[in-house]
């Protein structure tokens, strides 16, 4: 059986099919955002990925993505997609050759060798939905898995293929990452910090790199605050090395030395849950340091307006793990929070020191309570809150920012 090449009508507006690993998961919020404006702006997608989480805090807008989803295999071995795999390979074996040929020149490490044979057979199972919806761009949600389907899928069509890339796939799980840079027409890398890392590795098309700010819906004004007892330090996210949580642990025992009265929440789960929690009884601060646990997504205003700063800790893990500019700093900055961070990745491109926050070199428990003691202490607070807001909303709101986003689409898509 031989299928034909698809034809695209040169005046068809753009159609994408967006690949995912996983639709509506809670910790990539950001995905279901931009996704979710785009459809409200009217384009025409479909969101292809291997899950779909099932959560209670969606929108009424972000529900409606449920209707794009198409659900990929996660093992596509079974003898359906094996199926689809050898008309592929019999209808189009140039092609078919050529998928193969990229596969061997990414060059992966050997642990990730088997993992895009795997993409290569789910890319071929997606063939024929890709060609009979006319789609005319594919566009990769981290160039992990995701982005190594897209660009066998492309390779199998023809169609061009673009991708937003974060941090992890950046500079941990990396395995390709160049061969995958120099196949795709583009690649959003969402801050400064990275488009400079990875237009370095492709020093023959830089301006294949760009930045795009992804966004978060921000209010026309700032929130009220919510009234609490003791200076409130704010920290989220999930329990793991790159966060850097053990240093502010270290900072608030030397703000309790100092003789400073204040509470710090520390909202998340994760791996070192029980290692911090021992950190903090040992140094006697389980009255100060608490942890409320895992809060929905459309419950963290409140928790924001019930503090005073955040604060993100952020480190390079030792496997290179590092966050880019985290989606909490936003969303604390909509909120009116001032943001004490580190100097690392894009998160300066976030929080100016003096300005909306305080920056200091990570892995430094005494800068960071030197940065807390500045806060508490702060002669005029409400300005860094109302730069804070201006921040977010001028740099970060996301319905600006997916008109910039939709344009990449549409200057890359096939005509």
């Amino acid at each position: 059986m031989i299928l034909k090449i698809m034809k695209v009508n040169k005046n068809a507006p753009l159609k994408v099919l967006f690949i995912v690993n996983r639709l509506y998961e809670w910790s990539q919020n950001f995905i279901t955002r931009e996704l979710t404006e785009l459809n409200e702006l009217g384009v025409d997608m479909a969101i292809a990925a291997r899950d779909m989480a099932i959560r209670d805090d969606l929108s009424p807008k972000e529900k409606k993505l449920a209707d794009k989803y198409f659900r990929i295999a996660n093992v596509p071995f079974s003898p359906a997609y094996l199926f689809r795999h050898l008309i592929v390979a019999v209808g189009r074996p140039q092609k078919y050759l050529d998928a193969w040929r990229t596969l061997f020149s990414l060059k992966h490490k050997p642990s990730k060798f088997f993992r895009g044979v795997i993409c290569l057979f789910r890319a071929a199972g997606l063939v024929k939905f890709a060609e009979q919806n006319r789609f005319n761009l594919i566009h990769a949600h981290f160039l992990t898995a995701a982005g190594e389907t897209t660009l066998y899928l492309s390779k199998f069509t023809g169609i061009p293929f673009g991708a937003t890339a974060y941090a992890m796939d950046i500079y941990v799980d990396n395995s390709g990452l160049v061969g995958k840079l120099r196949n795709a027409a583009y690649v959003n890398g969402t801050t400064k910090f990275n488009e400079r890392s990875m237009a370095k590795l492709v020093p023959e098309h830089p301006e294949r790199i760009v930045t795009k700010y992804y966004g978060i819906p921000t209010s026309e004004t700032m929130l009220s605050p919510i009234e609490h007892e003791k200076f409130t330090f704010i920290a989220v996210g999930r329990l793991v090395e790159k966060k850097g949580f053990k240093y502010m642990v270290e900072a608030c025992a030397e703000l309790k030395k100092l003789g400073f009265d204040f509470q710090c929440k520390i909202i998340g789960k994760g791996p070192l849950e029980a290692e911090l929690k021992a950190q903090i009884q040992s140094l006697g601060l389980e009255n100060m340091v608490t942890f409320p646990g895992y809060i929905a997504p459309n419950e963290m205003s409140k928790m924001y307006r019930s503090g005073d700063v955040l604060v993100a800790p952020c480190v390079v893990a030792a496997n290179g793990d590092v966050d880019g500019l985290p989606n909490v700093c936003l969303e604390a900055m909509d909120c009116g929070l001032p943001i004490i961070s580190t100097t690392i990745s894009g998160i300066p491109e976030g929080v100016e020191d003096g300005v909306n926050g305080w920056l200091i070199p990570p892995n430094n428990s005494a800068a960071l309570a030197e940065a807390m003691k500045k806060a508490i202490t702060a002669p005029n607070p409400i300005d860094m809150r109302i730069a804070s807001h201006r921040m977010a909303s001028e740099k970060f709101n996301v319905k600006k920012n997916v008109l910039r986003i939709k344009d990449l689409l549409e200057e890359h898509y096939l005509r």
